[in-house]
């Protein structure tokens, strides 16, 4: 890890090590409020974490010394607590794992295969409430192994996955957050009443990029039409997005843009998102197509706007990301949602 990204994550240790001090201080009046409090206390402990995660090399390295790499191994962590919100997206962890192919199926391509488990939480606004007739929509949790296929080259990207995966109590997640509630944050946890009954969900997500370079390092701009697509038990929709990156930047079969293996050169740059997603089906909402008996369950928007910030960082075999995700109200009821990314990689 490069001196100054210790020093990023030492800075926001710091920040988040007051702002706890001062919300001891402070007698919260609001649930959410104490529930933050405690989110940004474990927030702070993760910075320091990764900074003790990797030594601070020498700052006189050569960025342009690059070596390969085949294989990386990440955790990524998406939660709403800088925003000052818990509802809907609640969290999300994930355990990723990348492997660049030596031979692949097409010819004049980088490809990739990618594997990660993840578990997700959604709730309801009010978690406080038992009363379902209150809740703007159900708890669900949700378990997925996904399983993808990438082919890239200098201009366009293609992607393939299949995703299996579990909803209701046997996804864990309302297990994990109570606990997380019980044992780490020390407040009253959430009912999980009405929760999506136990189900199996099987889905194919498919997406595709085509880039134009504007400007040239060590400023580039890039601009980028990425519209993908989602059918079966859980998701059904087509999203065309537009993306801009600004910064220091590979090409995209060698850019942490698209989580491509190969080349450790420097790269720091962040991204803007605009997507609009017309939607089939939502399984978290909706239960899942196929058949569900569950107690509670709403009807999604038609049309969702998507917007989004990413930073981005490859330091040798190091790959961080910070990320911003806004999203509009999925339901009549619900409102609109907002959370960060935080992620971190390591190649070998």
């Amino acid at each position: 890890m490069s001196f100054s990204f210790n020093a990023f994550c030492w800075f926001w240790f710091c920040i988040f090590q007051e702002y706890n001090q001062q919300s001891v201080e402070i007698n919260h009046p609001f649930y959410h409020w104490k529930n933050n409090y405690c989110k940004a206390r474990v927030l702070s402990w993760f910075f320091l974490f990764v900074f003790l995660l990797n030594p601070i090399e020498d700052v006189n390295a050569q960025d342009s010394e690059s070596v390969s790499t085949s294989d990386q191994i990440g955790i990524r962590h998406d939660n709403d607590f800088i925003v000052l919100t818990d509802r809907y997206y609640s969290f999300g962890l994930y355990i990723n794992y990348i492997h660049k192919l030596t031979e692949g199926i097409l010819p004049n391509t980088s490809e990739h295969l990618q594997f990660s488990l993840g578990i997700q939480a959604f709730t309801p606004d009010d978690t406080a409430t038992e009363e379902i007739n209150q809740m703007d929509r159900p708890y669900a949790g949700y378990l997925g192994l996904n399983n993808g296929w990438s082919a890239a080259t200098n201009h366009s990207f293609y992607n393939l996955q299949l995703e299996l995966g579990i909803t209701g109590k046997s996804s864990g997640a309302g297990a994990l957050q109570r606990w997380y509630h019980n044992a780490v944050v020390i407040s009253d946890p959430q009912s999980w009443v009405g929760e999506l009954s136990n189900s199996f969900h099987l889905n194919l997500y498919a997406r595709y990029a085509r880039e134009w370079q504007l400007a040239p390092n060590p400023f580039s701009v890039h601009i980028a039409l990425q519209p993908w697509a989602a059918y079966g038990s859980k998701d059904q929709f087509f999203q065309p997005e537009v993306a801009a990156y600004f910064g220091r930047r590979n090409t995209i079969n060698s850019s942490i843009a698209y989580d491509q293996l190969g080349s450790t050169e420097r790269e720091i740059f962040f991204a803007l998102r605009f997507g609009y997603r017309f939607v089939g089906y939502n399984g978290l909402l909706e239960g899942n197509k196929w058949g569900d008996d569950s107690v509670y369950l709403v009807e999604p928007n038609a049309v969702v706007l998507h917007l989004g910030f990413d930073f981005k960082h490859r330091y040798k075999k190091n790959d961080y990301t910070v990320g911003y995700r806004f999203n509009s109200d999925e339901t009549e009821a619900t409102q609109t949602h907002q959370y960060i990314i935080l992620s971190y990689a390591r190649s070998f």
